[in-house]
């Protein structure tokens, strides 16, 4: 692992804890979905695990749906700081196809054929593939200057997560399907030029964790 540059921004990404949806594999991007018990649980290691290896946090920011929201409060509280609440890390909400499963989403709406075809394509009610990724990247982009040299932490959502990393890494929105997150998963990333990955989808705190 080569050593941070000065005036390289190391962001810690967090994928929010458990929600019921998880478990029934249904989509919830806007939908505004409450942790389970599992989900503070994982949350819970999370912060325990992250206040023992970055004590030297500067800011954390947080998706402002309550399941990403509060996983960053739990953090937030191991370290004495503040969630900041950063609109353009939500989900990728779906309009009218929020709560379908993904199966049916792929079988029945044809969904994911449909955002392969065109980045721009937005069921009615739901924002576009290629919006998604863009607000993302604009968030991370601020968030770096704003933080130039400092090390913070976001908290945000699988999809949209995934569309800001494929855009970042790999300069194409397309290749999200490389980037999976599990519940409270721990990425770090240099903002560098170019941008490094540093750590991804570490789970490690939730060894022994049911769910």
């Amino acid at each position: 692992m080569t050593a941070p540059t000065t005036g390289e921004t190391h962001l810690i990404l967090v994928r929010h804890g458990q929600i019921q949806a998880n478990i029934d594999k249904r989509w919830h991007g806007w939908t505004d979905s409450a942790l389970t018990d599992i989900g503070h649980a994982q949350a819970e290691r999370a912060a325990a695990r992250i206040a023992a290896e970055h004590p030297d946090i500067a800011a954390i920011y947080a998706s402002p749906l309550q399941r990403a929201f509060n996983t960053a409060q739990k953090i937030a509280d191991a370290l004495g700081l503040t969630v900041v609440a950063e609109p353009r890390l939500k989900e990728y909400g779906i309009g009218v196809l929020e709560g379908v499963t993904f199966g049916d989403l792929h079988r029945e709406h044809d969904f994911f054929s449909q955002i392969d075809a065109d980045a721009h394509h937005a069921p009615e009610g739901g924002g576009a593939f290629r919006e998604v990724g863009q607000r993302g990247r604009h968030a991370i982009a601020e968030l770096q200057q704003r933080h130039a040299g400092e090390k913070i932490l976001a908290v945000s959502h699988g999809a949209a997560m995934a569309l800001a990393l494929a855009d970042l890494l790999e300069g194409d929105f397309y290749a999200w399907n490389n980037y999976h997150f599990q519940n409270t998963a721990v990425t770090e990333v240099r903002l560098g030029q170019p941008a490094q990955l540093v750590r991804f989808n570490c789970v490690q705190h939730l060894d022994g964790l049911a769910g």
